[in-house]
């Protein structure tokens, strides 16, 4: 018996000695590694080929037929076909599905019927299929191929009385030669029932996938699986046009203004701000009764659970073939779940306050307490109240990408500035210590950070900041304006924000070796401590924000202690001597639920990658 081959491990094929040519096996070795060493040594897209006519009705019969495993199984048999054997040099087409399946298939990972009311666990194969099917799209097919784009692009024109299937952009939406779409699917899934067509558009589904994030944890572990693979759809998509626009010229804008992402934020009056506060609290939706108001669920009654298979019983209809009555035959589950929600909320017939707050925030002076705005305890609720680390992590992808927006198209959306008023209004408002968690998680690069950073402290400290967005800032102006700022009140809260921004703006330009340990830098923290250790919290007290400024006071010496000890490690790195704290020492309560190892302003996303 002959002795089986050792495995070959990468060191091994860098070395052709070990297979020596004049042995038997030397030639098939030989091409072996030459096969080996013209395989890619990182992902690369393939060319998308549309699929043939027969290829096509062959799918489409098992999408329309609701044999979803089957349907996306044998696309992605299509569009992995010869994928071992493409390189760089030579890849091979792939046969990508046209858009109304990429449109289903985009629609079923969240569609009720197949996950969460779902009767049986071979429904919920369906909705995993196709998102598998989706993140192979992903990883194989050009972002910018045509069908990814018409696939996930709302209708321009929505008929509520129209039942036809998908239509994607008419300019792109292929026809047979009859003149009639020969893409078209029948079912509800397809069509009425089609996320594309019951939502708003991109920041409803946003908004609602977000309150479940906090209120229906069941649904929103359908939604997360939805917004990570359009996000890096998105994502995707914007990173190949920046780098299109490199060498593009006067014609920069318009690639730009081609992707998903534009079309997104442009569904309504791109440059309105009405518009831009609404993205915003759509990325920022915590469930409260106004947010759920203003972005509904997509599909009636989603979060109820199913029915009963008991309940649902019925004497079984007489079948007369000749009159073409199939009695219950010619019904399934699909039909039976979605039978009373086939009207579309718009959201002309939602009641939408012109003056809104942000969704799930209140006022640092609030006196109301309850559902909308409950008592945060200590770190893991905080984390709670954002849906969960997951769902922190795709709020803050969102953010970095609507500031990449504001830096490639200011003209058409808004400048940066501008967006980071909007964030600061939407950021002020929060519990200090939801505050300290969305600034912590941030992915935002350190120089568009530090901007974002000085922009938040306009309205708590007094007097006037550079425009950041314009120049960066230095260590002298950080010695100058922000480190010896105390907030412009006494509340615990206002200064409890203050000294974490200008923690994690100390921590960013460590990071970069932007500062110097030098005595007037000491002197610039040792005196902004001071400045807010005189706070003595809101002076009217009201009933509600009694709990908020006590753990805002809280946080604020968790953050002295943090920022002196920054201070410390930056002269340990110069060579000095640690200095006496001329500042009181932090004291913990035992019974806190804000442990002093937890830090809040340990930036996590500082080196993400930039878009362009």
């Amino acid at each position: 018996m002959a002795s089986p081959v050792p495995p070959i491990s990468v060191q091994e094929t860098q070395n052709p000695s070990r297979f020596p040519s004049e042995s038997p096996n030397g030639e098939g070795s030989a091409a072996a590694l030459e096969a080996l060493a013209r395989q890619p040594k990182k992902p690369f897209y393939r060319p998308a080929k549309s699929m043939t006519s027969e290829l096509g009705n062959h799918t489409k019969v098992y999408l329309e037929d609701r044999q979803y495993v089957e349907g996306f199984a044998l696309l992605n048999h299509l569009l992995t076909s010869n994928t071992s054997i493409s390189t760089p040099e030579r890849p091979y087409q792939a046969f990508i599905a046209p858009p109304s399946q990429l449109a289903l298939a985009s629609s079923l990972i969240a569609y009720p019927v197949i996950t969460t009311k779902a009767r049986s666990a071979d429904a919920q194969k369906g909705a995993n299929a196709a998102l598998r099917y989706l993140r192979n799209v992903q990883a194989a097919i050009d972002p910018l191929d045509e069908n990814l784009i018409s696939a996930f692009t709302f209708p321009y024109e929505r008929s509520r009385r129209r039942t036809g299937g998908y239509r994607s952009v008419e300019s792109r939406s292929p026809k047979s030669d009859d003149g009639e779409d020969s893409e078209r699917l029948s079912g509800a899934a397809a069509n009425a029932q089609s996320i594309w067509q019951r939502a708003d558009d991109f920041w409803h589904i946003i908004g609602w996938a977000f309150n479940c994030s906090v209120a229906y944890k069941k649904r929103w572990e359908r939604w997360k699986l939805w917004l990570e693979i359009m996000l890096d759809f998105v994502e995707a998509d914007w990173k190949e046009r920046m780098k299109l626009t490199r060498e593009a010229g006067p014609e920069k804008e318009k690639i730009l203004m081609a992707s998903l992402l534009w079309q997104y934020v442009a569904s309504q009056d791109p440059q309105g701000r009405v518009n831009r506060r609404r993205i915003i609290e759509a990325v920022l939706a915590m469930a409260s009764s106004q947010s759920k108001k203003e972005f509904p669920e997509i599909w009636q009654e989603e979060t109820m659970e199913p029915k009963p298979e008991d309940q649902d019983v019925k004497e079984p209809k007489k079948i007369d073939i000749e009159n073409d009555d199939f009695g219950d035959y010619e019904r399934d589950d699909e039909d039976e779940i979605m039978e009373n929600v086939s009207t579309i909320p718009t959201r002309a017939s939602r009641r939408v306050a012109s003056t809104r707050k942000t969704p799930g925030l209140y006022d640092d002076d609030s006196s109301s307490k309850g559902e909308d705005n409950p008592v945060i305890y200590g770190s893991d609720e905080a984390v709670a109240r954002l849906g969960g680390m997951d769902a922190i992590v795709l709020r803050q992808r969102l953010l970095a990408l609507l500031v990449h927006v504001a830096e490639a198209l200011p003209s058409h959306f808004t400048p940066l500035d501008d967006l980071f008023d909007h964030y600061t209004e939407a950021f002020r408002p929060l519990p200090t210590i939801l505050f300290g968690l969305l600034l912590s998680t941030s992915q935002l690069p350190q120089p568009i950070q530090l901007c974002l950073n000085a922009n938040l402290l306009l309205p708590l400290v007094s007097g006037e900041l550079p425009n950041y967005t314009i120049i960066s800032p230095t260590q002298e102006h950080l010695e100058r304006n922000f480190l010896p700022s105390g907030a412009a009140t006494n509340s615990f809260a206002a200064n409890a924000k203050t000294s974490l921004i200008l923690e994690q703006m100390f921590m960013l330009m460590m990071g970069t070796k932007s500062l110097t340990a030098t005595s007037s830098l000491r002197k610039a923290v040792e005196k902004g401590i001071e400045a807010r250790d005189k706070a003595y919290g809101n002076a009217t007290r009201k009933k509600g924000n009694q709990h908020e400024e006590d753990q805002s006071k809280e946080l604020m010496e968790l953050s002295k202690e943090r920022l002196l000890g920054l201070l410390e490690v930056l002269e340990i790195e110069a060579g000095k001597a640690p200095q006496p704290r001329r500042v009181k020492p932090v004291s913990f309560s035992a019974s806190s639920s804000l442990s002093p190892s937890i830090s809040l302003s340990s930036p996590i996303g500082n080196d993400a990658e930039e878009y362009g």
